[in-house]
């Protein structure tokens, strides 16, 4: 199920009637910092969490920031979300799970086509 104003996506996989991950696209002004988002993201914070590298992690969330000159508009920076919800999915899946997502998005036709980004 997909969901979302301009500038936000949400996406939740829904598994014998339970939402059980949820992920998140977000276009933020380009001031916001990664640690912004992370920590600005429920239940996540300093203690919480782990840098690494364009991410933040914890045992079942994880934050990204995405490379992306097609979607870089008005000052904006493009990031990922993604929650394993009611389960802690441990940090090495959640750093895959949010890699894969970040890696997904930036290589999209509208991150990787310039012509869009008018």
């Amino acid at each position: 199920m997909k969901t979302g104003s301009p500038g936000f996506t949400r996406c939740r996989l829904v598994v014998d009637g339970r939402v059980v991950v949820t992920s998140i696209i977000e276009r933020r002004d380009s001031s916001t910092t990664l640690s912004d988002v992370a920590y600005g993201t429920y239940g996540l914070g300093p203690d919480s969490v782990e840098k690494q590298g364009k991410y933040v992690v914890s045992d079942a969330q994880g934050v990204g920031r995405v490379d992306c000159d097609g979607l870089r508009k008005e000052d904006h920076e493009t990031f990922t979300m993604i929650r394993a919800e009611d389960v802690e999915a441990g940090t090495p899946a959640m750093v895959k799970a949010v890699t894969a997502l970040t890696v997904a998005i930036s290589t999209a036709k509208a991150c990787t086509d310039t012509a869009e980004s008018g």
